[in-house]
């Protein structure tokens, strides 16, 4: 069957949230189930009937994967593909202190599955990940609430994760979706935190040297 005669067989109610739903998945990359009612809703209508979804999106080189387990539906990238052939979410560059913190929410999700957690709902605070980024040496981001609030907001938006409360507040909680668990692999959480860790440590070499040269600089200038 073509698009036509899957859009011909809608009602209107069901073209809407066809519509809805595609644009849902082309700016968040992910439709999570248990986040909220309208993730419910999209992902109960895509996962009853995916095959418009594949076609639609074939056309510019997307499909979507459906992990009914943990209720994720994700957008891959066809073009992308791995070493081994598989089809590659699909990707955003990150900047290295998002990658940071993509790479301690990936951390703190795996630990709690591999400890036998199976609740759909994983809280973390503020806290938690505040240790695990000291890890990465970088005081700057735990000290800096607005940036840390910006840079969940961008994984909020990409349903990574959902925020509860406001940074710096005591109760706020971050939970964490099932979708983390396909952001990265191990393996390439493995090349990931290891890239990210060099480029810590070249920012945090490069802000020594400026350290170095102002001091010399000020001892000049007197």
């Amino acid at each position: 069957m073509n698009i036509e005669t899957y859009w011909s067989d809608y009602t209107s109610a069901e073209k809407d949230l066809f519509q809805k739903s595609c644009r849902r998945l082309l700016k968040s990359t992910f439709i999570v189930r248990d986040k909220d009612e309208e993730n419910k809703k999209a992902y109960y209508f895509i996962s009853k009937k995916p095959e418009p979804f594949s076609i639609y999106f074939g056309y510019i080189g997307f499909d979507i994967l459906i992990d009914r387990d943990n209720g994720v539906i994700m957008l891959k990238n066809c073009a992308d593909m791995g070493e081994n052939g598989k089809i590659q979410s699909n990707r955003r560059a990150l900047k290295k202190i998002e990658s940071v913190v993509l790479c301690c929410l990936w951390t703190l999700y795996a630990d709690r599955m591999r400890s036998g957690s199976l609740s759909q709902s994983m809280f973390i605070s503020v806290a938690d990940l505040s240790y695990e980024l000291e890890k990465y040496g970088v005081k700057e981001l735990i000290d800096n609430k607005k940036l840390l609030s910006n840079i969940l907001g961008l994984f909020s938006r990409f349903n990574l994760l959902d925020l509860k409360g406001k940074i710096g507040d005591s109760e706020c909680l971050i939970r964490l979706l099932p979708s983390l668990q396909f952001a990265l692999d191990e393996e390439e959480f493995a090349r990931f935190a290891a890239i990210t860790q060099n480029r810590m440590a070249e920012t945090n070499s490069d802000s020594d040297t400026n350290d170095t040269e102002e001091e010399d600089g000020a001892d000049a200038d007197e």
